[in-house]
């Protein structure tokens, strides 16, 4: 214990800090572990009883100290909203010892940076449908998620803005989620303030977001066919080594790709098409950018099952019993 509450050690893997939190026991919540850290909450491994009298492990995000509790707000308002078997699951929103927190659905098969970076440790290929399947289903949540209506019926015209392998999650059956609305924005619902570049991973931002221009719905599917190019080329289309951040952001502006012939040409072009840098070439919707997509995992017999998703991350991460 320390003259403020309970103390976490940072998690393997992430930089050497601490994090504190008011007690072990947060409301009805036992707090067991650090899971990770953004700019306005940290999420914390938890443990509670559900209304059956079973033990469940949640993920529980808490604000941080001096952020806006209007835009945490915001959050757990949106994702009051949203339903859909690709999106993260929120079970709760309160609040304890005066910090607000939103409890969600804990996903046991981490998130897709993570396999990215044991793929690259183990000198491994990605598989190339799962690679695809991958994208199609964040395109599924997608497609929701841009369509998403009020419960009376009136479009949100929701942006995610934060499109990155660290927001796709895996379940512990081999779904894949997208998660992390934090940063979403809304052409007729009140999530706050856009923030520009800094509301997403500068990697994954569009070229019309590097010039100042707000998050679209474009800027969403440009984020997919960054991943799409990584999981299917084997590397980021525009990082470079060394590269500051305003030579990276001249990189995605001028969008020059050099795919290589190893490439199946059918992916090939939909890469070509879902990172032009002029978003009229692009495709329009997630629907739109999915369908090349399905007929090749379709035409090439590469549509895993969800047991085979399970099996490829226990391959790689050894994270499901």
């Amino acid at each position: 214990m320390c003259a403020h509450g309970y103390t976490l050690p940072a998690m393997a893997g992430t930089p050497v800090q601490t994090v504190e939190v008011p007690s072990r026991l947060f409301g009805r919540y036992l707090i067991r572990s650090r899971l990770g850290q953004g700019g306005m909450a940290e999420v914390f491994l938890a443990e509670a009883v559900d209304e059956k009298g079973d033990q469940v492990n949640v993920a529980l995000k808490l604000m941080r100290k001096g952020m806006s509790e209007e835009k945490f707000a915001d959050e757990a308002d949106l994702m009051s909203l949203l339903d859909h078997p690709n999106l993260v699951r929120m079970l709760e929103v309160g609040s304890a010892f005066g910090r607000p927190f939103i409890a969600m659905e804990f996903l046991i098969g981490g998130d897709l940076r993570e396999v990215m970076e044991a793929h690259r440790k183990q000198m491994r290929g990605f598989p190339l449908g799962m690679g695809v399947h991958l994208c199609i289903e964040v395109l599924r949540a997608l497609a929701y998620f841009h369509t998403a209506k009020t419960r009376t019926g009136r479009a949100l015209g929701l942006v995610h803005s934060d499109v990155n392998p660290a927001n796709v999650f895996f379940s512990g059956s081999g779904e894949v989620k997208l998660g992390d609305f934090g940063v979403a924005s809304s052409g007729h619902l009140d999530l706050g303030p856009g923030e520009g570049v800094a509301a997403g991973k500068l990697s994954y931002l569009s070229p019309e977001q590097t010039r100042g221009e707000p998050p679209s719905l474009s800027s969403d599917l440009w984020a997919v066919g960054v991943m799409l190019h990584e999981l299917v080329v084997g590397y980021h289309p525009f990082q470079k080594t060394g590269a500051a951040e305003p030579e990276l952001m001249q990189l995605i502006r001028t969008a020059k790709l050099n795919i290589p012939d190893y490439v199946d040409k059918p992916l090939a072009v939909v890469i070509q098409k879902a990172l032009a840098p002029d978003v009229r070439q692009r495709f329009r919707s997630a629907g739109e950018l999915a369908g090349p997509l399905f007929s090749w995992a379709l035409d090439q017999n590469q549509i895993p099952t969800h047991r085979q998703v399970q099996e490829w991350l226990e391959s790689m991460l050894g994270l499901l019993s």
